[in-house]
């Protein structure tokens, strides 16, 4: 059974993965950005989606990337201006990092239903010779939760045609 030290280790490596993302890839995920979502009573896996960490007081940046993309049409500055954020300050330290996952989904994806209706999964991060995995229970965020909005505006600050209308998850570690 993984320990929280065990967890503490594994967002600690994604800040150096996102770190690396962004100063380096210009945000495009790096493999171990992503997981392998199987169920917990083991199997192949089912899916592979990308996940966000979150600072626990993430309200702030939320306001800054939503101003972001507010005050101009031009996704190249949306950008530009997240990366200058993500790279030089974002993932400095992992320790006000939140121990829960966000993923955001269509309204309509099977993915998001099947992990709803299981209420838990296991999720396998790899990238090189370091690898992760635990079990998480799956919940759903409610549009005007501060996790729903910061993965929201996160996420539209690097997709242009993000829908308005969007579900988001959060997995809690089992730990």
């Amino acid at each position: 059974m993984p320990t929280q030290q065990d967890y503490d280790d594994f967002i600690a490596w994604q800040c150096r993965l996102r770190k690396f993302s962004m100063r380096e890839l210009g945000g495009r995920p790096t493999p171990g950005m992503s997981a392998g979502i199987h169920s917990v009573d083991g199997g192949d896996e089912q899916a592979r989606l990308n996940f966000l960490i979150l600072h626990r007081d993430s309200d702030a940046r939320t306001r800054e990337f939503a101003h972001i993309v507010r005050k101009t049409q031009d996704p190249t500055q949306w950008i530009k201006n997240g990366l200058r954020i993500l790279a030089e300050r974002h993932y400095q330290e992992a320790e006000p990092f939140d121990r829960r996952l966000t993923a955001l989904f269509s309204t309509d994806s099977s993915v998001a239903y099947a992990l709803l209706k299981a209420g838990a999964c296991h999720l396998k991060f790899a990238e090189k010779s370091v690898g992760h995995g635990f079990d998480f229970d799956v919940a759903s965020l409610d549009q005007g939760d501060p996790m729903f909005e910061a993965t929201y505006w996160h996420n539209h600050l690097f997709n242009p045609t993000l829908p308005g209308q969007v579900r988001i998850l959060a997995f809690t570690p089992r730990l």
